[in-house]
């Protein structure tokens, strides 16, 4: 189980790289979708994280989005690193989170089948 520290970390990165993304990163394959970060994912020694990044949009837009935000991964370190205090800021890698896209199926699935039941 991660410490507390992991915990604090994983969760300020996330929150900061929400709103780098979304206010500095001008790449059209990431600023023209709707997405969130649902988690980071931190090492034990800081030196990398994982971004889980999650969208309904079609599988296309969504393998561009993932191939723009690890692209532009330099860029959104640098700006992370000018934001948050640490010594090293951990190297990123962006992912895709299936959570949010199993969730709508389930949810959908239970709605076809309360129309059927009346």
């Amino acid at each position: 189980m991660p410490n507390r520290r992991l915990l604090r970390v994983a969760d300020l990165i996330r929150e900061e790289l929400s709103d780098i993304i979304s206010r500095t990163v001008h790449d059209p394959r990431v600023s023209g979708h709707d997405f969130t970060i649902t988690r980071a994912d931190v090492s034990a020694d800081l030196a990398h994280a994982k971004v889980h990044v999650s969208t309904l949009a079609s599988d296309r837009d969504r393998d561009a989005l993932i191939a723009g935000l690890n692209h532009g991964t330099g860029f959104i370190h640098r700006e992370l690193m000018g934001r948050v205090r640490m010594k090293n800021i951990p190297a990123l890698v962006f992912e895709y989170d299936d959570g949010l896209a199993k969730s709508q199926r389930i949810a959908d699935i239970l709605h076809t089948l309360a129309k059927e039941r009346g």
